[in-house]
């Protein structure tokens, strides 16, 4: 515990924010966003911006572990709207306590991200087939257990943690930077965390050196449903509904934003403090066409063209990581 603890005292997270290329972006947009309204930096505005971050950015601390190992999850909306359900429907319909509520709604996320664990590194289906697959059943399962219709909450005590605030911090984004911090503790400083990388660095001499790449990879998918868990019963909160049909953009947005923060779809490259700028940069990008009233389909045709764009470089980016590689090699064996 120590050693964990002395080196997170030497991470200088600060330091490897400055790092991300992803500030190119971040920089330019927060002066443009300064310039076109002085309602941004109100504080009414950045405490609704931020905790609008919060629920994709939890969603997002799960993903990037999918993503370093070369994975994707498109089941993380399906997986944050049944937990939301099943969360209030536990709390009103069943009247069970607000802990028992809220941990069953987290329970059915860890369930949904260890399904996809299992079909994926035992029955090993690819994982986009799979979690497109998972993505649709629990998204029937959140309609079948309210007949299409949202549930409503009625606990006064349970809406505060959505809405609640801690000082001028609202509570989401506080939970945002618990998990975040925890996240990157995972990924930095426990062997699972750097095996990770090594799985989405070469798989097959990852399984050669003895990493139990099963294992690695049904633990990423498990905490990424959790993640989406802890997400679904804070919207669920915050809106006083469990909703069967939020979510439907989550895993876009989650996505979008791993990629613009440096996450590689194939895997291996990329750090949680990137992402986390990621989702910050879709955030202030979302928060700025709301202020300038942009209508949803605009920003729906933005987006997805963002990640057109980070996919292409992101493609770029392999191929020349993969022949300097193969220079490199090559180098090598003439020497010998």
């Amino acid at each position: 515990m120590k050693k964990i603890f002395s080196n997170i005292m030497k991470l200088k997270f600060i330091k490897q924010i400055s790092k991300q290329k992803v500030l190119i972006v971040l920089i330019p947009l927060l002066i443009l966003v300064s310039v076109q309204t002085d309602k941004f930096w109100s504080l009414y505005n950045q405490q609704g911006m931020w905790v609008a971050i919060a629920i994709d950015g939890i969603i997002m601390v799960g993903m990037v572990l999918v993503m370093i190992t070369g994975g994707l999850d498109l089941s993380v909306g399906a997986v944050m709207s049944l937990s939301g359900v099943v969360c209030v429907s536990l709390l009103n319909d069943m009247g069970m306590p607000m802990w028992v509520a809220i941990f069953g709604g987290v329970f059915v996320g860890t369930l949904g991200g260890a399904m996809n664990g299992v079909f994926i590194t035992k029955i090993k289906i690819n994982p986009f087939i799979s979690t497109l697959g998972t993505m649709i059943t629990f998204q029937g399962l959140a309609m079948t257990i309210t007949d299409g219709y949202p549930v409503v909450n009625k606990i006064l005590l349970f809406s505060e943690i959505g809405r609640g605030k801690f000082g001028s911090f609202p509570i989401p984004a506080i939970v945002l930077f618990l998990v975040l911090f925890v996240g990157v503790i995972y990924l930095h400083f426990t062997e699972s965390g750097r095996n990770i990388y090594a799985i989405g660095g070469n798989e097959e001499a990852a399984n050669a050196s003895g990493i139990r790449v099963g294992r690695v990879k049904f633990i990423a998918y498990t905490i990424c449903g959790s993640t989406a868990g802890i997400s679904g019963v804070i919207l669920a909160s915050r809106l006083s509904t469990g909703s069967p049909i939020i979510g439907n953009n989550s895993a876009l947005n989650v996505i979008t934003a791993a990629m613009l923060g440096g996450i590689s779809m194939s895997g291996g490259v990329g750090s949680m403090e990137g992402a986390f700028l990621g989702i910050v940069t879709i955030g202030i990008l979302t928060n700025s066409f709301n202020m300038m009233h942009v209508q949803a389909y605009y920003q729906q045709v933005i987006k997805g063209f963002l990640l057109l764009m980070v996919i292409v470089i992101d493609r770029v980016s392999a191929r020349t990581r993969r022949k300097a590689l193969e220079r490199t090699r090559g180098k090598e064996e003439l020497i010998e």
